[in-house]
């Protein structure tokens, strides 16, 4: 006998798209997430390419509708780590870091990633300490101050134009010559006065004792160093899956992904994945959401077939 139909590991729009999926279609479905509900949506305060919002969505606010539509289909949530994932001849075992263990016939796995650290002295010791990954979720402590936002893609440009509009000074740091953000949210940022652009600039070390005081930075053409007094430092130069507890169970490619067929089947039977987790994802909301429908159909078609597991 098993617990449920369905798992699914992680709650962002992959995750919660399938449960939505699954719970109208009748399957008992649980949703485990080990943060907040609705996972990297909730640190977005803005989405302005999601289809039918001509002004936009706020991301905790899309978060909160596609939970609701879950549950409202029956979908169970539980808050949780999941550490392994074992696949016998008639079942899967999904087990969480306190102890607890769930059974099922179909795994989606959905955990999305997490945001990629520098690895420069002082940002570990630093962490909650002035240093943040979320602007929406973190940044208010820095109203009136000054902020390094490192990294010049649309996530970090993102996050020094909500940080600007606390508001605060910003310092947007990136690494390569040019900003690698997409040309309109360039545009804002070049021509908003609060928010100053070093490229070419990299970051050596964050300085600091109970909490952030400054950033250590070298050009990388002159190789001259200068060190800024900051009140706070913002981490988005990239992101990393959440596969770590996997890398025994299935394939995953040189990133870190899992790797999935056309029908985001993973190399283990009835085993899927779906969203930013998975090998060849754009990486965007409304492509999480198609994953994670397209999965949950796969689900269904597995649930389907008489006679296997």
């Amino acid at each position: 006998m098993f617990d449920y139909d369905a798992i699914i590991v992680g709650s962002g729009p992959a995750g919660l798209t399938a449960g939505i999926y699954l719970g109208r279609a009748g399957y008992r479905v649980l949703i485990i997430e080990k943060d907040a509900f609705g996972g990297q949506l909730n640190q977005i305060s803005m989405i302005e390419n999601y289809p039918g919002f001509v002004d936009g969505i706020a991301g905790p606010q899309l978060a909160a509708e596609m939970l609701g539509q879950a549950m409202k289909y029956g979908a169970e949530i539980e808050q949780g780590e999941v550490t392994g994932i074992e696949s016998g001849p008639d079942l899967r075992t999904v087990s969480c870091g306190d102890g607890r263990r769930f059974t099922c016939r179909v795994v989606i796995i959905a955990g999305g990633s997490r945001p990629r650290d520098m690895g420069v002295p002082g940002e570990d010791a630093l962490k909650g300490k002035g240093l943040i990954h979320c602007a929406l979720c973190d940044g208010g402590q820095f109203a009136g101050g000054v902020v390094a936002v490192c990294g010049g893609g649309d996530a970090g440009i993102s996050e020094a134009l909500y940080l600007a509009n606390l508001p605060a000074s910003v310092v947007l740091i990136e690494a390569m010559p040019a900003l690698t953000a997409t040309a309109v949210l360039q545009e804002r940022v070049h021509s908003d006065g609060r928010i100053e652009v070093c490229c070419g600039t990299k970051v050596v070390r964050i300085v600091g004792d109970e909490k952030v005081e400054a950033i250590e930075l070298k050009d990388a053409e002159s190789g001259n160093t200068e060190t800024r007094t900051v009140d706070g430092v913002l981490v988005h130069i990239g992101i990393e899956p959440n596969t770590g507890y996997l890398r025994d169970v299935l394939s995953l490619d040189g990133e870190g992904q899992i790797v999935v067929n056309e029908r985001f089947e993973t190399a283990a039977s009835y085993i899927l994945a779906a969203g930013d987790i998975r090998s060849g994802s754009p990486r965007q909301v409304v492509t999480a959401v198609g994953d994670g429908a397209a999965a949950a159909i796969t689900a269904q078609r597995l649930l389907q077939i008489p006679g296997k597991q």
